[in-house]
């Protein structure tokens, strides 16, 4: 007797449970890492749930499907295969993700498939693409025999138990897992609150009003949340009143990918060093975010990340750009990345024509791009008009993943050959930490060296009496030093902590250890173009050169702030992330018992507040 097509799927279903639980094995690993008795069996059950929950959602297409393809077994066969086979790659190019970067497919990663350049800024390799074929192929073969399996022992009475006994299963383990969290969240159980996120997509069942409701006692939890409207900007706050500057500076920007404050050193980075030997040297200095678009934005704008999406939608440009254009400045703006990934070509540069920005030929690799754009930086400045002044910005990309850089940079070895990103995970990646640093050395020294090169150029015109030098990192870069692999995923030091040199006409050397912020680059260089001393009315930050005490500093991400004092780091989510569950940690990112997090929140409440007002200071529905 021929199967029905329901019994086939369930069997399927089961059989596909089963490829899920052993895909996302490592989320439940990372879930109990430091598990307690109780956030074990929340993880047990979460897992189990959530295994036949994405499961569920895959298959379930296909079987709707077989209402109407009862006449086309081989097509509904194929469909249930594919459908099946994307969504366990899907979840296991999350597991990836996460394990990595500490986050999951989220509107970020969404936005770098679907952004052009996007994808080309991973930097993968031709292996990497092939480990993923493979991998598609072990997965496909793999639910290919489940769908056999399905239809030839469907009739076999275990099998058909088990494929209903998992209907049972899975509303038993929601139930687990939910009312675990929920106890969790009146309690406030950081052993389970902290891991759960470990799931994609895993949904809180919050129980605070109900428990208030019946009067129970609530562990009270320092849980800030913002909320960013993004309708109207309000920016400047005022006009701005500037003053009329004689001479206006040249000013030369150079911002590296990656590029974190511990590669400045005289073996790596010597021009840059050397320059910061003569100029002044930031040795606290942090990026506005952790990732190129919330670092590049709050050096333009002096603002946080927070407010990307508004400009973005408003395609306005900072005030920074706007001040040079009045003043007839000639540009040079250039990149070895892409102006459209992330959007700077709609925000950071929007009022320039596309044939203003310029960007080298993708078909070269990274290190050849840094080299030809230093070649036109430089033939763009004994071409320029000399009766005007310039100012250019250039971007490197050989300090990205994956760290790439011609034999005559190297100056670390050993260090490793092709990087294959494809199946690479903490664990792969930990014995080869030494190979990969050596890789990012020996780019940031290659970076250097294009760098010196146009500093020298500089030099020969004599243009050092009357040009702003500045060289930094949009963000830093993370080798496992804190848990996590790369930029965009927390605030730690590694991620965020990045070299500032600035060469400032009329200065001294000096080495400044006060805390500043890319937030400062903007208010800065307007100041020396005539803007107010005080620079309240137009950003968020202040004069790099202002030494007065300050309380905090924030950083921010594709979806968070986070608020930096002199002893703690806590990070705020916006409203969509509802209740997430972020804890302090101190300056340097050490872990804070309960007792210590509570005191420093309650310490550092105004400073908290006075972040999150800020984020909507420069909104036109703003209310102080």
């Amino acid at each position: 007797m021929k199967p029905s097509n329901n019994a086939i799927f369930r069997l399927f279903l089961l059989l596909t449970t089963l490829h899920m639980l052993w895909v996302t094995w490592g989320f439940l690993s990372e879930g109990v890492a430091a598990a307690t008795s109780l956030s074990w069996i929340f993880h047990l059950s979460a897992w189990g749930f959530y295994a036949f929950l994405y499961s569920l959602i895959v298959v379930l297409p296909a079987w709707l499907a077989s209402l109407f393809l009862r006449a086309y077994p081989r097509l509904l066969a194929a469909l249930a295969i594919v459908l099946s086979s994307a969504g366990l790659m899907f979840i296991k190019s999350d597991l990836m993700i996460y394990d990595l970067y500490r986050f999951h497919f989220n509107g970020f990663i969404w936005n770098l498939m679907t952004t052009k350049g996007g994808l080309a800024s991973l930097g993968t390799s031709d292996g990497t693409y092939v480990s993923i074929a493979g991998s598609v192929l072990l997965v496909a073969v793999i639910q290919t025999i489940f769908w056999i399996i399905s239809v030839r022992y469907t009739q076999f009475k275990l099998a058909r138990i088990s494929a209903i006994v998992i209907w049972i299963l899975a509303p038993i383990l929601f139930v687990i897992q939910g009312l675990i969290y929920g106890i969790s969240d009146v309690k406030n159980i950081g052993a389970v609150l902290d891991t759960a996120e470990v799931y994609p997509f895993y949904r809180q069942v919050l129980m605070r009003s109900l428990a208030a409701r019946y009067g129970m006692d609530i562990e009270r939890r320092h849980n800030h949340r913002l909320s960013v409207d993004t309708a109207r900007l309000h920016y400047p706050l005022q006009a701005i009143n500037y003053q009329s500057v004689n001479h206006p500076p040249n000013i030369v920007i150079f911002a590296a990918e990656s590029l974190r404050w511990d590669r400045l050193t005289p073996e790596i980075m010597p021009n840059s060093w050397q320059l910061g030997q003569q100029g002044s040297l930031f040795t606290q200095h942090y990026s506005s975010g952790n990732g190129t678009r919330e670092g590049l934005f709050g050096m333009f704008y002096g603002l946080y990340g927070s407010y990307w999406s508004s400009f973005l939608h408003a395609q306005q440009s900072p005030l920074l750009m706007d001040r040079l254009q009045s003043l007839g400045y000639q540009f040079d703006l250039r990149t070895s990345a892409k102006f459209s990934y992330p959007e700077f070509n709609k925000t950071l540069f929007a009022k320039f024509s596309l044939a203003d920005l310029h960007e080298a030929d993708e078909s070269m690799s990274p290190w050849q791009r840094d080299e030809w754009n230093a070649s036109q930086q430089i033939a763009f400045l004994k071409q320029r008009d000399h009766s005007k002044p310039f100012m250019s910005f250039f971007f490197f990309e050989s300090t990205h993943a994956r760290y790439d850089f011609p034999d005559q940079a190297v100056v670390a070895s050993p260090y490793l050959g092709d990087v294959n990103y494809w199946g690479m995970s903490r664990a792969s990646l930990q014995p080869r930490i030494g190979e990969f640093k050596n890789r990012y050395s020996n780019a940031a020294h290659w970076i250097d060296m294009q760098i010196g090169r146009v500093l020298e150029e500089l030099r020969t015109q004599g243009l050092l009496e009357n040009t702003i030098i500045i060289i930094t990192g949009d963000h830093g870069e993370e080798f496992l030093e804190k848990g996590n692999w790369g930029h965009n995923s927390t605030f730690v030091e590694e991620q965020t902590h990045v070299p500032m040199v600035v060469w400032m006409p009329g200065r001294t050397h000096a080495e400044i250890a006060h805390v500043s912020s890319h937030l400062d680059i903007s208010p800065t260089l307007l100041q020396a173009l005539g803007a107010p001393v005080d620079a309240n009315s137009y950003s968020l930050g202040r004069n790099l050169y202002d030494t007065q005490q300050r309380d905090f500093i924030v950083v921010s991400d594709w979806r968070t702030i986070g608020v930096l004092t002199n002893d703690m780091k806590y990070r705020i989510a916006y409203q969509q992330n509802g209740m997430k569950h972020y804890v302090p940690t101190g300056r340097n990112d050490e872990v804070l018992d309960a007792e210590q997090q509570a005191a420093l929140t309650a310490e550092h409440q105004p400073q908290l507040l006075q972040a999150i007002k800020n984020c909507s200071r420069f909104m036109a529905s703003f209310k102080d």
